[in-house]
């Protein structure tokens, strides 16, 4: 934050995530104002009490304070985010104020390389996925709905130490495997089927994500040769990426491959994006991403295959970037499971 305020006079955080991360607090009604080496929190009257006891180095103040501590201060220049209420910028104006900066971009950077609690949390996330996993392959039988998979996926997050779930769990059967962000539906589980399920764990704000497909019963040669492929494309890339590369490169290596094989046109999403208290956080692994790659950094790989109204293939694994490779945190077993 410090290097932010050696190029404004105070610099105002308000976005809920980020006054979780920077805060440890996560409050839609507050605004946390940094000026010069003093750190205020300003909120509600009916915050005082949880702000008191679980913020640290904070002056809390009442929220309608703000504009006039902005006055007292002659605080001429602000570093905000865009999602700050446009009433609140134009009193800044009205107060003195005379230059609002953008600082969306340089809280993503920050936020984007974690440090090691925030890798031990997110650790932890993906342990607990994998297990969830694990358990939840005994429970998958004929007949069941998309819906009731999913109920028992996520009751099995929380029972396995989930503090709350990543992101509503994908859970899909068939033909609904090719799309990417199915809708879990009433559609029954039956011989031949294949399943995606897309799912993560939160543990203390810190988000897990993985996708596995599976097979319950018989499957065609299509289906096993579309799963080598987004196999081989992810194993491609995870024994290539490493800091140091742009998301577009990380991209590339499975795409091309994907190209080779005249399949790139069913190859419709990113590569992967990176994770933390948000499950899709900046940057990403994406074709307009040139960003480059940090150690620290933690990202998805999931390639996939999508035959609109047949099936679709996604394997999701979760890694930390190193200089040279990458840590794989996703445990589960990759090889096709059938069930």
């Amino acid at each position: 934050m410090q290097k932010l305020l050696n190029k404004m006079d105070a610099v105002i955080i308000s976005a809920p995530m980020n006054l979780l991360y920077f805060t440890g607090l996560e409050n839609s009604d507050a605004l946390a104002l940094y000026y010069q080496d003093t750190k205020y929190y300003f909120t509600s009257e009916s915050y005082y009490g949880l702000a008191g006891s679980n913020l640290h180095g904070y002056l809390i103040k009442n929220i309608d304070e703000i504009f006039s501590f902005i006055e007292s201060k002659n605080i001429k220049s602000i570093g905000i985010e865009s999602s700050l209420d446009t009433d609140i910028q134009l009193k800044f104006y009205q107060v003195g104020v005379n230059t609002l900066f953008n600082i969306d971009f340089r809280l993503q950077k920050i936020r984007a390389i974690k440090d090691s609690t925030e890798l031990e949390f997110i650790k932890k996330a993906q342990e607990i996925t994998d297990k969830t996993f694990e358990d939840l392959l005994p429970s998958i039988r004929e007949g069941m709905s998309e819906i009731e998979l999913a109920t028992i996926l996520e009751s099995l997050l929380h029972k396995n130490g989930a503090n709350g779930l990543a992101f509503e769990s994908i859970v899909a059967f068939d033909k609904n495997t090719a799309i990417p962000h199915a809708v879990r539906s009433m559609n029954t589980l039956k011989n031949g089927s294949l399943i995606t399920l897309d799912f993560g764990a939160k543990y203390q704000g810190y988000c897990s994500d993985m996708t596995r497909t599976i097979a319950f019963g018989d499957v065609t040669d299509e289906e096993k040769k579309a799963y080598e492929y987004v196999s081989i494309a992810q194993e491609m890339a995870l024994s290539i990426m490493h800091a140091g590369m742009t998301g577009k490169e990380c991209d590339s290596m499975a795409r091309l491959f994907f190209a080779e094989k005249g399949l790139d046109k069913y190859f419709i999403h990113t590569l992967g994006h990176s994770i933390g208290l948000e499950v899709h956080e900046f940057p990403r692994l994406s074709q307009k991403d040139t960003t480059v790659l940090e150690e620290n950094m933690v990202v998805t790989v999931e390639p996939g295959l999508y035959f609109d109204g047949y099936f679709g293939i996604r394997i999701e694994d979760l890694v930390i970037l190193n200089k040279t490779d990458i840590i794989n945190l996703t445990k589960s077993p990759k090889k096709l499971i059938i069930i």
